[in-house]
């Protein structure tokens, strides 16, 4: 029996449950898919439409000062303007490219490769250029609306107001690369953040480097900026005040200009650095800028090495200075005494083997301190034979030779010292006339110019190494005193004080009568050796520059209460008293000057070379 055929109505009324039902079901897809985007991606899509208005730009933080002992300002900070693009703003990075690069010399490739580096990143500021020219800042304000998406902001770059003054101390700042963003240690650190790279700057960058701030800035379709939304202020780095004297430093700088080599004062009581001279050296001001990949690869491939600090990173045979150690081992053995003569012809022959003196026709006979006063090769050859190698060596090791002074500033030059009993097979056998050699400061004898002020500062102080220190205080910018520094005594050397007191006599006649006269203060009374280093053996070509003997001078004043220890050194110089001797000269001047009447320790008085800041 067939069905019956069903009604019309009954047919409409299916086609509109039907209907029902798929727009019940549209509905309840638009509801799942509204609740998908509301509850589950509502924050993501909140950030892009926060996002597309809304722009965080980083205020980075001033480094902290760095100043003297007494407050002068040796390291400040200078505002600069840099420019920074915000790549999904950069709607046509064709067209901005092309402005870009005729304001700021380069080509438009140069601009886009650089935009494109900010794809993985669209909303986060890229920088494009540093420490930008007056003039073309003035350009890009100008073509604001032909630049969407391109912005300038200020921002402190470090200043070194007397250019290179104690540079290789003091050290520079410069772009964090990327080689250092890869390492673990710089994790919080972003590209274009600046970092302490030598020196002071870098040894100290956690307490310099301050605390960066922020600013959310609201931003127009084009990404032109409307309005600032919130900031939060950086933080100052804290301020550094080094043991420095800027005067010294400066009488330093100014007696060695023209000389390749290092002068370094400190104070011999505290092992204070007083101030650190190493030339050749460079300007900071140019490394706080980005330097060209040319110009860094220049200066650090440069033969003169002018970023090594030759004051402990670099050695040399200390020459003459060398015979104090032997004075001082010959006396406390007993192989030597005040009264120990000696005849001091030209030539000293031992075997076949001639060594000569400095002074043509020879000495006649000294004893120990005219042999000293006149830096006699003779007296010290004969000498040295005397005494022996091994407690030469020895004093040597107890005054600091042969191992680093422990600054902390980087490297440190460890020297070196004889080794009369070699350990392995292969090396030379230990001769009499190494010992002769050996004895003026020659041969496998190398010290650096520090370790050489703290040996001279120890025979001034009555045989007490300090640990040299050049930070004397760190400081907030609220005032608290973070870190204090005091003096720090490594070891005491077991020497008897007459054995110390005669060699500070004898120190005294050679800048009062011999070879460091040069050195001489009217009313000062300064102690001194004099020193002069062969670089290759005599009879060799020293026509050339590099060639020439590496002139010394050590010295400390005033003799009885000792405040300030000095030691020039100047590459291929030639004589010690008549090259360093008249530099140290130059720093005793100002230290004890008509205005800086020496004070008694721990006072406030002018001249007073540590002072309670």
């Amino acid at each position: 029996m067939k069905p019956s055929p069903r009604s019309p109505s009954q047919a409409l009324a299916s086609r509109i449950h039907k209907a029902v039902l798929i727009v019940g079901i549209g509905f309840l897809a638009l509801l799942l898919r509204l609740w998908y985007l509301q509850i589950l991606e509502g924050g993501y899509y909140f950030t892009l439409s926060t996002n597309n208005h809304l722009r965080l730009r980083p205020v980075e933080a001033p480094r902290g000062f760095i100043l003297d002992r007494h407050g002068e300002i040796l390291v400040e900070n200078r505002p600069t303007f840099d420019l920074y693009a915000t790549p999904e703003d950069v709607a046509n990075p064709v067209e901005v490219s092309n402005v870009l690069a005729e304001i700021l010399g380069a080509t438009p490739a140069e601009i886009t490769s650089k935009l494109a580096e900010g794809r993985m990143r669209p909303y986060q500021p890229l920088l494009l250029r540093k420490d930008l020219a007056e003039p073309m800042m003035v350009a890009v304000e100008e073509r604001q609306l032909d630049l969407p998406g391109i912005s300038l902001q200020i921002r402190p770059i470090r200043a070194y107001p007397s250019g290179g003054i104690a540079a290789t101390l003091l050290g520079y700042v410069s772009e964090v690369n990327q080689a250092e963003l890869e390492r673990e240690d710089f994790q919080d650190f972003q590209p274009g953040e600046s970092l302490g790279q030598a020196g002071v700057e870098r040894r100290f960058d956690g307490f310099i480097r301050g605390l960066d701030g922020g600013e959310q800035i609201e931003v127009d379709a084009r990404g032109r900026a409307i309005r600032l939304v919130n900031r939060i202020e950086p933080r100052s780095g804290a301020n550094i005040y080094l043991t420095l004297d800027k005067r010294i430093q400066e009488a330093a700088e100014k007696a060695f200009v023209g000389k390749r080599g290092t002068v370094v004062a400190m104070n011999p009581t505290t092992g204070e650095i007083l101030a650190m001279v190493s030339r050749p050296s460079y300007d900071p001001n140019l490394l706080a800028q980005r330097l060209t990949a040319e110009a860094w690869q220049q200066l650090s491939t440069d033969p003169t090495h002018p970023m090594q600090n030759r004051a402990f990173q670099a050695q040399y045979p200390p020459g003459s200075i060398f015979k104090l150690m032997v004075t001082i081992a010959g006396l406390e053995s007993g192989a030597l005494t005040p009264e120990t003569k000696f005849n001091c012809p030209e030539h000293f022959y031992l075997g076949n083997a001639k060594f000569d003196d400095w002074k043509k026709g020879g000495f006649g006979t000294l004893d120990l301190k005219s042999a000293i006063t006149h830096s006699a090769n003779v007296y010290f050859y004969q000498a040295g034979l005397k005494v022996g190698i091994e407690p030469i060596v020895q004093t040597a090791r107890a005054f600091g030779l042969g191992e680093p002074p422990g600054l902390g500033l980087g490297d440190e030059a460890r020297g070196n010292l004889p080794n009369p009993q070699p350990k392995r097979r292969g090396q030379p056998v230990w001769t009499p006339g190494n010992t002769v050699i050996s004895s003026i400061g020659q041969g496998p004898v190398v010290t650096s110019p520090m370790q050489l002020l703290g040996m001279v500062s120890a025979i001034a102080n009555g045989g007490t190494i300090y640990r040299p220190y050049v930070v004397k205080k760190i400081v907030s910018l609220t005032g608290d005193v973070l870190e204090e520094y005091e003096p720090e005594a490594a070891r005491r050397v077991s020497v008897k004080p007459e054995t110390l007191a005669f060699v500070r006599q004898a120190m005294l006649s050679v800048v009062e009568s011999g070879t460091g006269a040069k050195a001489k203060v009217p009313g000062v009374l300064i102690a001194g050796k004099t020193g002069t280093a062969q670089v290759v053996k005599k009879g060799e070509e020293k026509r050339q520059a590099d060639l020439k003997d590496h002139g010394w001078f050590v010295s400390f004043a005033p003799v009885d209460n000792p405040k300030i220890a000095v030691v020039v050194l100047v590459e291929n110089g030639g004589f010690g008293g008549q090259v360093a001797a008249p530099v140290a000269k130059a720093l005793y001047e100002v230290a004890f000057g008509p205005h800086q009447v020496p004070a008694a320790a721990g006072t406030d008085e002018a001249g007073d070379l540590n002072p309670e800041d």
